[in-house]
């Protein structure tokens, strides 16, 4: 669910026949080119000039002789929806290598919830395709046209990270009218940039000389040269109109215009025109007057009610001019013209070689474009002669495109056009797909556009519409205004809305509601809308994993299965998300981070490239690579997924911050993190949907302000949540009771670790034996480890190390399977005491030593500090009861990732003989979990 790409933006502009040569500019870009072993020597060249002073053209020169592979993008407004240009940007790389960007993109994307404006892109894309571009054999040079247009900051960081990670076999040049907000001056002052600027790009006075008297064909006076070049200081627009309004002095036309009828009599011609030039930027005025005038009536027609068009081909300006008869008309004017057919075509093709600031956009010459410059004075000239006549033209070109796409370019010349009810009915026709495109920008600007009295009787499109609010990060009170439009039509369109209530209600905490409203969507909505009934059963299994873990991950499963076998792959992707989430609660790392890639390699449009919703499963792999203690990877993982669900949503980019910033702590960096944090706080806020996400990032901001000392600041959070007494029901009035209950437990955890800080080990050891009971019924292993951590901290600061080295024993047997690092290693040198304790009495020697050099400690100081510590007395593990043979079969199937169902199968057995033998050896080993066993058994040496 792509929009049509337009191939016309990716085209080399071709070299004009006749044009300037500049090898003077052409040596300035080459010497970005040269370096040694194939490499570039410089990363970027930037051409920063205002309008009219030939940036495209130079580069058009220079790409054609430079003899290396070039990907183009040719840029304009509508690329700001960062979807879009992502869309373009990888389209471009793949004229160079057809793979480029297969598994890294993000253009498209179904619903999730943020604002798509304000966030930032993800870097996850172009970490994945920095590394793919690196592996092209070939040195290649991806220019960015027109890039003054781009007014987006997620746009403006993605390139920045390109930019800081650019591989050696890549040149970015980027032609502008301003410099961007790129680290600019760094890159300058690294020598790794290439500048050329207006003082740069004015011609030279033997350019002038070549410009007017050969390629214009002028045949001028050395004076009147001058006099032209002194006036436009070498400003090649103003020179270009200068000449063309020069040429045609000399035609029969010549004296339509009043002015230039003033001048031939007056002022002989040629030299009074040009004695009458001032150079000034206002003259360009009084240039497209001279220009138009002196063009036949017909051609004036086509360029002004032509100019509207962004890109111009034959049939779409056949369609804007009308009936072409309104020339045929002019009969003198025919019987002059240059032009033997009067069809749009043929016109295009005498503006190109009549040098008319029309630029073809293929080899074809089927696409065409003004010159911005060119364009803007045309429009302007337009709506001051003929104001009445641009929403009719508008009107035109949006039927041409109704009939032939693409849609969105249809439904701006609507809104242009200011036929509402028209673009009210082909948003509604389109708001789907763009919200499987991922474009809410582009749909809320459409919608913006709209009043409200055509929205609200359309019940669908306020259904599209809600979503995109949602996800846009729009306030709540516009989301549920939305909504009551939407039942006042409930009847026209049944079940539709239900589904987006049901996510709102899980939102909320409302697990329970969520769940009904599922089960209604999927009674009343037709066995064809696979999207809508997708979501359901998606809020479905989530139910369930809630209810029951081991159930719901089955549900998930089955949902994402039963989605991607219907095409469904965004919302596949989204399940095998929520299902790595739940293993990784289990403690199931590893199997996590596969569904997590899972989901990665899924999340890809038809043409292979990387929706946003990938962002979510680059989150749950930084915070997988954060908890395994790599954290450049975990970094890079973090910051580009929360840049790419920066196009779904404040939810999902909130977690992301989140993460971050507990990485940044591990690292050191304390403002670092409290900066990610704020980042946090500041989305939980703006997204007023939910008390949830607020209530996330404050338990985080509490674990934060431990880690830092902070305590002071952590008790008051304590004591506006009253965790030492009764919660304020009101403080949680719109989440479930037994929601509230659970995030109530997690909470007290975080009571305990702030106990210990303030030396209170023994009213948090209290706290820690009432969660754990209820971490272990859900399986949460990764909250069990923190509980067993806390208890071995709380009873090492009560001096008993008895029960310290008891408690860290549990927790290392729990940890190392998965290989957790930084759930140990964030509690600081307390920890390290108890590991190098822990390691002079041969527990898990081998997993506390990985841990102490995690917490940076050497070899030699380890054995320097194991003198320190006698062998405490600690139980030596035996066996209650030995395994029977059977028994240790099944021990060592444990070790596999096989279910107990098909452990079964591979002993032939039935599943309940095999469960009643994992229950003993549970039993035997004295033990609770697979893991625990494995660990146990490795101690006993039974595997």
């Amino acid at each position: 669910m792509v929009t049509s790409l337009l191939t016309t933006k990716l085209y080399v502009p071709p070299v004009r026949p006749g044009a300037v040569p500049r090898p003077r500019l052409i040596e300035r870009l080459n010497a970005g080119l040269y370096g040694q072993g194939g490499r570039f020597a410089r990363k970027l060249t930037i051409i920063s000039a205002p309008a009219g002073f030939g940036k495209t053209t130079l580069l058009a020169e220079w790409v054609t002789g430079c003899g290396l592979p070039v990907a183009w993008l040719s840029l304009d407004e509508g690329d700001n929806d960062p979807a879009r240009f992502l869309a373009y940007l990888i389209a471009a790389l793949q004229a160079i290598e057809r793979d480029a960007g297969k598994d890294a993109l993000d253009a498209v994307k179904f619903p999730g919830f943020a604002d798509a404006n304000s966030a930032r892109l993800t870097e996850n894309l172009l970490t994945t395709l920095i590394n793919q571009i690196n592996d092209i054999p070939a040195s290649f040079v991806l220019v960015l046209d027109d890039y003054h247009l781009i007014t987006t900051e997620p746009i403006h960081n993605a390139l920045a990270f390109l930019l800081e990670h650019l591989p050696g076999n890549m040149h970015l040049v980027i032609a502008t009218r301003g410099d961007p907000p790129l680290p600019i001056a760094r890159l300058r002052g690294r020598g790794q940039l290439v500048e050329l600027r207006q003082a740069d790009l004015r011609f030279t006075p033997d350019e002038v000389v070549a410009f007017l008297n050969q390629s214009m064909g002028l045949q001028l006076s050395a004076d009147d040269i001058s006099t032209l070049a002194s006036r436009t200081e070498g400003w090649v627009a103003g020179l270009q109109m200068a000449a063309i309004a020069l040429r045609s002095l000399g035609s029969p036309r010549s004296l339509g215009s009043p002015r230039a009828q003033g001048m031939m009599r007056g002022q002989e011609g040629r030299a009074g025109f040009i004695q009458a030039f001032t150079g000034d930027r206002y003259v360009l005025d009084y240039l497209v007057e001279e220009v138009l005038q002196n063009q036949p009536a017909h051609i004036q027609t086509f360029l002004l009610q032509t100019s509207i068009l962004d890109r111009l081909t034959g049939p779409l300006c056949d369609a804007i001019v009308g009936e072409i008869g309104d020339w045929r008309s002019e009969t003198d004017d025919h019987a002059q013209s240059p032009i033997p057919d009067l069809q749009s075509q043929a016109v295009l093709e005498y503006l190109e070689h009549a040098n008319l600031f029309i630029v073809p956009l293929d080899n074809e010459r089927r696409w065409y474009r003004y010159h911005r410059l060119f364009s803007d004075l045309l429009r302007q000239r337009l709506r001051q002669t003929q104001p009445d006549l641009v929403p009719t033209l508008h009107g035109r070109a949006g039927a041409w495109y109704e009939q032939n796409g693409p849609m969105a370019e249809a439904i701006d010349h609507a809104l242009s056009a200011g036929d509402l009810e028209w673009a009210t009915h082909l948003i509604e026709q389109e708001a789907e797909a763009a919200l499987m495109r991922g474009e809410i920008a582009t749909l809320l600007r459409w919608v913006d556009m709209l009043p409200n009295e055509l929205m609200r009787v359309r019940p669908s499109l306020c259904t599209y519409h809600a979503w995109a609010l949602l996800m846009g990060g729009r306030p709540w009170d516009m989301v549920r205004s939305r909504l009551e439009d939407i039942d006042r039509e409930a009847e026209r369109i049944p079940g539709k809305a239900a589904p987006l209530r049901a996510l709102i209600a899980l939102f909320q905490g409302q697990i329970s509601r969520a769940a009904e409203l599922a089960r209604q969507a999927l009674e009343q909505l037709p066995e064809d809308d696979l999207f809508l009934r997708s979501v359901a059963i998606w809020n479905l299994a989530l139910f369930s994993a809630d209810d029951d873990i081991v159930a719901g991950t089955q549900a998930l499963e089955e949902a994402a299965r039963t989605s991607q076998e219907a095409g469904n792959v965004m919302i596949a992707a989204m399940m095998l998300c929520n299902l790595a989430e739940l293993t990784m609660k289990q403690g199931h790392l590893r199997k996590a981070q596969a569904t997590y890639q899972q989901a990665l390699d899924l999340a890809v449009d038809g043409q292979g490239r990387r929706l946003p919703i990938a962002g979510d499963a680059l989150i749950g792999l930084g915070e997988l690579a954060r908890e395994w203690n790599d954290l450049e990877i975990a970094t890079r993982y973090l910051t580009e997924g929360t840049d790419l669900t920066g196009q779904l949503g404040q939810a999902r980019a909130l977690e992301g911050y989140i993460y971050l910033a507990h990485v940044r702590q591990a690292q050191g960096d304390v403002n670092g993190a409290r900066e990610a944090i704020q980042e946090a706080r500041r989305l939980a806020i703006e997204f007023d949907a939910t008390e949830l996400d607020d209530i996330m990032v404050e338990f985080h901001q509490a674990q934060l302000w431990i880690m830092q000392g902070n305590l002071e600041s952590a008790r008051r959070w304590t004591e506006e949540r009253r965790l030492d007494g009764d919660i304020d029901p009101a403080q949680l009035r719109q989440i479930d009771a037994f929601v509230q209950d659970r995030i109530l437990k997690y909470e007290h955890l975080m009571l305990a670790r702030l106990l210990i800080a303030e030396e209170c080990p023994t009213e948090a050891l209290v706290l820690l034996d009432k969660v754990l009971p209820t971490m272990k019924q859900r399986g949460r292993i990764g909250r069990m480890i923190e509980i067993h951590v806390l208890k071995a901290l709380a009873f090492q600061a009560l001096g008993d190390v008895t029960q310290a080295m008891g408690a860290l024993e549990r927790a290392l047997s729990l940890g190392e399977p998965e290989g957790y690092v930084r759930i140990f290693v964030d509690e600081g040198e307390p920890m390290s005491r108890l590991l190098r304790q822990a390691a002079a009495c041969g527990i898990a020697v081998e997993y506390a030593n990985r841990l102490l050099a995690a917490l940076g400690e050497t070899k030699d100081e380890r054995r320097k500090t194991d003198a320190d510590f006698s062998p405490v007395t600690r139980p030596v593990p035996s066996l209650v009861e030995p395994l029977s043979e059977r028994e240790i079969e099944v021990l060592r199937l444990l070790t596999t990732s096989l279910s107990s169902t098909e452990i079964a199968e591979e002993l032939v057995i039935s599943v309940n003989t095999v469960r009643s033998h994992v229950k003993s050896i549970y039993a035997k080993l004295d033990v609770h979990s697979r893991y625990e066993a494995l660990a146990r058994a490795k101690e006993l040496d039974l595997l």
